[in-house]
């Protein structure tokens, strides 16, 4: 009898550990980048650098935001006028090129503020991965990156 009225019990507490399993399972295993934010202190500025420059395509521009399409992530530029200046940056962004000689001639086209040189990341038997660090108006930091064969 006392097993018959443990049941309930029993049965009460199944969803919860069922709840508890999946708290466990990875939560962003299966996950890819919906939309990455950035702020700057002068939007009309980081338009003119990211569209104009850059080449981004602008998707909309709403409250005082814009958005990029970047191969299918969102890029959004959100004005924050008590925004300051880090001397250290927080994160980096980093764009790949297929052809990373001719992204760079084109990126020190566009008189963007380099940081340092080319940096070789990884070099195989096949080629190196390189990348060159440069920052937009307000100092985010952005970098483009490609695989260069030997």
């Amino acid at each position: 009898m006392k097993v018959w009225m443990a049941l309930p019990f029993f049965l009460a507490s199944v969803p919860d550990i069922a709840l508890a399993e999946d708290m466990a399972a990875p939560v962003l295993s299966e996950a890819r980048f919906e939309q990455v934010a950035l702020t700057v202190t002068d939007l009309d500025a980081a338009c003119t650098f990211y569209r104009d420059r850059l080449g981004l395509r602008l998707m909309f521009e709403a409250n005082a935001m814009l958005f990029f399409d970047v191969g299918g992530t969102r890029l959004m530029i959100a004005k924050d006028e008590a925004r300051q200046r880090s001397s250290r940056p927080s994160g980096i962004l980093y764009f790949h090129v297929d052809d990373f000689a001719a992204a760079l001639v084109r990126l020190q086209g566009t008189r963007a503020k380099l940081a340092g040189g080319v940096e070789t990341v990884q070099s195989t038997a096949a080629g190196s991965l390189r990348l060159q660090q440069f920052e937009d108006a307000d100092g985010n930091m952005l970098a483009i990156m490609g695989f260069v064969p030997r």
